[in-house]
């Protein structure tokens, strides 16, 4: 969990109740999002708090069956923030990811690390240690992408150095993504 995840929950923790009024919420996030000057990092916060409201409401559903008060709160601040999220993801600049393309790379990684899996044989070490890798770069797509194409180039690097994985597999890691994500890198 990054830093701007870490400020949502803290957020959500303070803020949150459920039995207030959506409005109220949904205005105390909207002024919130004003403390945050880059782009990425707002989406990245409203992200962490509508995955907060809707296991909030999914434990509240598990337990209330009937049309009430908690259940039209959830609902609707569901509703605006999404909106909301909409409407900021409007804005991305061609630097930062949009929501497309994060779910793009996500399915990219997974990707190659089910090919990875395949091949590992004896390997588990170091297929772990890759795995554990590629979801740590997973947290950082609230960078933009320039920077974000850096660290995961660094992190290859890193593995090669520490003989996690070869050049060779490095080298076709990279030219998968850029294949596929020409402009990533």
């Amino acid at each position: 969990m990054n830093l701007i995840q870490r400020q949502a929950d803290d957020f959500m923790l303070y803020n949150l109740n459920e039995h207030g009024k959506h409005k109220s919420f949904v205005s105390e996030v909207k002024s919130e999002l004003w403390e945050y000057n880059k782009t990425s990092h707002k989406i990245q916060f409203l992200e962490q708090v509508i995955l907060g409201l809707k296991k909030g409401f999914d434990d509240h559903l598990a337990s209330c069956k009937n049309e009430c008060d908690i259940k039209k709160f959830y609902e609707n601040s569901l509703f605006f923030l999404q909106e909301e999220l909409e409407e900021i993801e409007s804005t991305v600049e061609g630097i930062d990811f949009n929501r497309t393309e994060k779910s793009q790379i996500n399915e990219a990684l997974e990707k190659i690390l089910s090919d990875l899996n395949t091949l590992k044989l004896g390997q588990q070490i170091s297929y772990d240690d890759f795995a554990l890798e590629f979801e740590a770069l997973k947290d950082f797509m609230y960078l933009d992408k320039k920077t974000w194409s850096q660290l995961f180039l660094g992190k290859l690097g890193e593995m090669i150095a520490s003989g996690v994985i070869s050049e060779t597999i490095s080298k076709e890691i990279a030219e998968s993504i850029k294949s596929n994500y020409p402009n990533l890198f």
